[in-house]
């Protein structure tokens, strides 16, 4: 029922959900309490434009299932302050919940058209895009061949200095919206996790990107965490969606840096001490049978993750960060084969994911051991193609590619799950050739770390898979 006496479903959705109303409470933020879900669900009270969206999102219907009738809502208080009614409801100033939903249509339709971002972003950097994949490498950052993982050695300075932007800036406030009418949002990362919060989305430690020099060949890392990064990088998105598109979604013109505050302050994208260089590793994982070869993609689930929802991406990919905040974890972990390997076991064999709180993973057993023999004995080689930007994010990217032999592939393809915590594992095998390359290149669906993966490795395929 609702105050006016009509019936909602708001209990039956949260019990198909299997979520207690302290859970809902949770995913919601902000001021939501357990009880006030309970009167919800009472019809008690009923909840405002805002809660009923957010509503829907936990649940995974449209708005219109959750059986609330617009006749039944309350009416938005026109004070200048955000008010509680009788019961303690809290009813937002129809100013504030204009900025939040002008946000929340930003970022919908940031969500909607990063490939597309992506490119007008790189356009920013003609002199350093790679091959039209909304990827940038800056002088050095990508070698003149492949490298074997193993040669490549990892360095890190808990010395390093602070990065001297970390999203509190004048010009990245501009792309938050009010919380209340005195304030706007601290944080791009409390906004997302108030406004429009993604199933994973949770603050851990991880390493950032301090350096590149193929000459040696080494990569030096600081610390940071993960909202950090955030708060950095998706107001550069947001700002460029902002700017760069309509209303409906559609190119609005050709900005430049003038147009965007935060990312001429930012300046050189491959300045590491400016901001924090948070790098992911995204692998391009290859079957090879004979001299014909194919290849694995996941589509990320808008829903459930923050960045490249309803993309393609090369499988498996993760942020560098190690499994467990213990010491033997992260000494064990700062490698960048056992993060493609945890990728592995948790995106496509469905392992638990190490989130950071647990204990260290034991690599000498489990899909861990299976691919360091295979490894040893050469029937499986990666290598790294390079190290890129993200265009529209000026995220760092640690490109890869394994190479499994057919036999060891199908041993392990046998578990290979369909579904995973960050989406789907497309069903189909894409086959390595010009023509299943470039297809997907220009389709312009696949994410821009899985097309830079995709477009050195073909570009070194003969090195890669040598007769």
């Amino acid at each position: 029922m609702n105050g006016t006496g009509t019936p909602n479903r708001l209990a039956e959705l949260r019990q198909a959900a299997a979520l207690t109303q302290q859970e809902v409470a949770d995913r919601i933020g902000g001021a939501v309490t357990a009880g006030q879900v309970s009167r919800w669900e009472r019809g008690e009270q009923a909840p405002s434009a805002r809660y009923r969206r957010q509503l829907a999102e936990v649940f995974g219907v449209a708005v219109a299932q959750l059986g609330i009738p617009a006749d039944g809502l309350p009416r938005v208080s026109r004070q200048r302050r955000p008010v509680e009614d009788f019961m303690g409801d809290v009813v937002q100033d129809p100013r504030v919940e204009a900025s939040q939903d002008e946000w929340r249509r930003t970022r919908s339709l940031l969500n909607g058209s990063r490939h597309q971002l992506a490119q007008v972003a790189a356009g920013l950097y003609p002199r350093a895009v790679l091959d039209g994949t909304g990827l940038i490498a800056g002088p050095g950052w990508l070698p003149e061949r492949p490298v074997d993982l193993a040669a490549v050695t990892l360095v890190e300075d808990p010395a390093a200095s602070a990065p001297l932007l970390d999203g509190s800036e004048r010009e990245a406030a501009r792309m938050l919206p009010d919380q209340t009418l005195m304030r706007t949002f601290p944080r791009y990362t409390r906004a997302i996790r108030d406004l429009a919060p993604p199933r994973l989305f949770e603050d851990r430690f991880a390493w950032r990107l301090a350096g590149v020099d193929w000459d040696r060949p080494r990569l030096t890392f600081a610390d940071t965490t993960y909202f950090s990064c955030v708060d950095v990088f998706e107001p550069l998105a947001h700002e460029l969606a902002y700017v760069a598109l309509d209303a409906d979604g559609n190119p609005a013109g050709d900005p430049t840096l003038r147009d965007l505050p935060y990312r001429r302050l930012v300046g050189d994208p491959f300045d590491c001490d400016r901001r924090p260089v948070m790098p992911a590793i995204s692998t391009l994982t290859i079957r090879r049978d004979g001299e014909s070869a194919e290849f694995l993609l996941h589509r990320r689930d808008p829903r459930a993750v923050a960045a490249a929802g309803g993309m393609l991406q090369v499988i498996p990919s993760g942020i560098f960060q190690p499994s467990s905040l213990m010491p033997a974890a992260r000494a064990a972990d700062f490698d960048l084969w056992r993060n493609i390997q945890r990728e592995f076991s948790e995106e496509l064999l469905g392992m638990a994911e190490a989130d950071g709180h647990g204990q260290p993973v034991d690599y000498a057993s489990g899909p861990f051991a299976v691919l360091d023999r295979a490894r040893a004995a050469g029937q499986l080689t990666v290598h790294c193609l390079g190290v890129a930007l993200d265009a529209l994010t000026l995220v760092g990217e640690v490109l890869t590619v394994m190479v499994v032999d057919a036999d060891v592939f199908d041993a392990l393809a046998w578990d290979f799950v369909d579904r995973n915590d960050e989406g789907t594992v497309v069903a189909e095998r894409f086959p390595f050739t010009e023509q299943g390359v470039r297809g997907l290149l220009d389709s312009g669906s696949v994410a821009p770390a899985g097309a830079g993966c995709l477009s050195l490795a073909w570009r070194w395929r003969e090195h890669l898979l040598p007769a």
